[in-house]
């Protein structure tokens, strides 16, 4: 049975009023900027922020524990004043080797720091705040999550190998930790990114990745 005139210009007027609506919603999106994306899926993962970079970038890193609080006193203290690049290759490879037992830390540009590495600001009673602010002759990078102290390693390694032509400045100082909003918030590093440490399967402590047992709880090492 044929199809009648009636009903192909029904169908005619119903592809055009088609192709007029899609024309009508590429002009108004052109006009409003890009075509609406579609959501991100559940569960996918956010971008990863982008850490900011500056020609002077200060850390602070947070100790506890008698030993450890002796031991970063002592560097400070061989380290009064950095007058060269040799200076502060020496005072940033001082700091990676304490680095790995820091409980809490701040890496950014100085200019979040105006109290320099003498302020910082911390809720925890007790413990060594150390302050190593340093200056270069190039934009330095910090980084994106400070939680992650094998990455503040890396970057405390990396001024550790300066040329002589990277320095432009340093100063390595005890901080008060204060309260003072206006001074750069330490955080809590993540545990399981301690450079040379493991954690217990039994109780998650981080302990030295040669330790065969936990000294907290005494279980054998996953290892």
């Amino acid at each position: 049975m044929g199809i009648g005139f009636g009903e192909l210009l029904i169908c005619g007027g119903i592809v055009i009023l088609m192709v007029f609506a899609a024309a009508i919603w590429f002009v108004v999106s052109r006009q409003h900027g890009a075509p609406i994306r579609a959501p991100m899926p559940a569960g996918a993962a956010p971008p990863i922020p982008t850490a900011p970079g500056s020609r002077q970038v200060i850390f602070f890193l947070r100790f506890e524990g008698e030993e450890d609080e002796s031991y970063v006193r002592d560097i400070v203290a061989r380290h009064p004043a950095i007058r060269d690049a040799a200076g502060v290759r020496e005072a940033a490879l001082d700091l990676v080797r304490a680095a790995s037992t820091a409980t809490h830390v701040f890496v950014g540009p100085a200019s979040e720091a105006p109290g320099g590495p003498t302020l910082a600001r911390c809720g925890l009673p007790g413990g060594v705040v150390a302050g190593f602010l340093v200056h270069s002759t190039a934009v330095l990078s910090t980084v994106a999550d400070d939680q992650d102290l094998g990455k503040v390693v890396g970057e405390l390694r990396a001024i550790a190998a300066w040329t002589d032509a990277r320095f432009a400045g340093a100063q390595l100082a005890l901080a008060n930790a204060t309260l003072d909003a206006a001074a750069p918030a330490l955080v809590a590093v993540r545990k399981e990114t301690r450079p040379g440490h493991q954690l217990c399967a039994f109780c998650a402590h981080a302990f030295p990745a040669h330790d065969t047992r936990c000294p907290n709880c005494g279980a054998p090492a996953s290892s």
